[in-house]
């Protein structure tokens, strides 16, 4: 079972979703699906999309979190991605941060932040003390 908003929907708030989900409307606000989520060549969404799968044709302005991910020609998201598959045909558009693999879709609270420095070696010469 799915549940389909066409073009002429216009919503400002959230849309929370126990199935699957075509949206081909406007939304200012965020989609969770515990299923897959099309988000439509017409649709505009302002604000996060999270589902289980996503194929995206349409636009989105924020961030998805999806396990597997399709981006179509069509499609252009300008904002975060975090993704465990990603799919990008050839004129798919994203502007901005992505994270793929198995590890991208978890959440980023109580990981320890990465560093950039280079690990201290053991054996590393100490400068002299005087």
């Amino acid at each position: 079972m799915s549940s389909h908003l066409a073009s002429d929907i216009e919503i400002e708030g959230d849309i929370n979703c126990s199935t699957d989900l075509i949206f081909d409307g406007a939304i200012k606000g965020n989609i969770n699906s515990k299923g897959s989520v099309v988000i439509g060549k017409n649709a505009n969404c302002v604000g996060n999309v999270k589902a289980e799968t996503a194929v995206v044709e349409g636009r989105i302005d924020g961030s998805g979190e999806f396990a597997t991910c399709r981006l179509t020609p069509s499609s252009e998201i300008s904002g975060s991605v975090a993704t465990v598959s990603l799919q990008m045909e050839e004129g798919a558009s994203l502007t901005g941060q992505c994270r793929v693999g198995k590890q991208a879709a978890q959440p980023a609270a109580g990981k320890p932040a990465a560093s950039s420095a280079a690990p201290a070696r053991s054996g590393a010469q100490q400068p002299a003390k005087s």
